[in-house]
């Protein structure tokens, strides 16, 4: 009998520590390669970080060059941690480069309950927690400021050989209507969830491959 209420004392704190850990969202900094047909087609970078007044500011650039065409895209974002859920307080976006450049920002109120582009895939992150949710939707503002929908389907794990290391992933699908465009996302349990390698695909051919090479986790 003791042995039995010493292995639910047990199995209760593990469900407790569980609980506590998926109720938090964490911050880390990841690097990342840019690659096309396993060639170096540029860098980019993730951060997220827990400011001192308690929400996450989250910065995001991506910058490639290919032959003569150059893109460089930067995402700010700031949002609140509410009841699970990113809440965006301000959202700005600028693309330079190779054609017509592009900027956005806006600020939004906390009973707006608006999620941008950027903050959705952190959001993602940590819904795919919930091992009993397979599909998952959002409504988002995107980098022109209009709303949008996006839909993700959760795929089988795989195990990566990235420049960071060798990561077991959980492969997702953008779910896209009527699109010749593919989007892959992979995200590591054992690290935190963070995002290892994302890929473009269209009409079958590669587009870009972003995969991981170095990452600072938080405590």
């Amino acid at each position: 009998m003791k042995l039995v209420m010493i292995s639910l004392a047990v199995l209760w704190f593990n469900a407790v520590a569980a609980v506590a850990s998926a109720s938090e969202l964490t911050a880390y900094h990841a690097q990342y390669d840019v690659l096309r047909d396993n060639a170096e087609y540029g860098g980019a970078i993730r951060r997220l970080e827990k400011t001192s007044d308690g929400v996450f500011a989250l910065y995001t650039e991506t910058e490639i060059a290919w032959l003569f065409l150059t893109d460089r895209r930067r995402y700010w974002s700031t949002f609140a941690w509410l009841d699970n859920l990113a809440v965006t307080q301000e959202f700005r976006f600028k693309r330079s480069g190779t054609g017509k450049n592009k900027e956005f920002a806006a600020r939004y109120s906390s009973d707006q309950a608006v999620l941008d582009e950027a903050a959705m895939l952190e959001q993602l992150r940590f819904d795919l927690l919930d091992l009993s949710r397979s599909e998952f939707r959002y409504s988002m503002i995107d980098e022109n400021g209009k709303l949008d929908q996006h839909v993700y389907q959760r795929g089988d794990s795989e195990t990566l050989q990235l420049p960071y290391a060798e990561v077991l992933a959980t492969k997702v699908l953008r779910v896209r209507e009527h699109s010749a465009r593919e989007t892959y996302y992979w995200f590591a349990p054992a690290l935190n969830n963070v995002m290892v390698k994302m890929q473009q695909r269209e009409d079958g051919d590669e587009v870009a491959t972003l995969v991981l090479r170095k990452l600072q986790l938080q405590p």
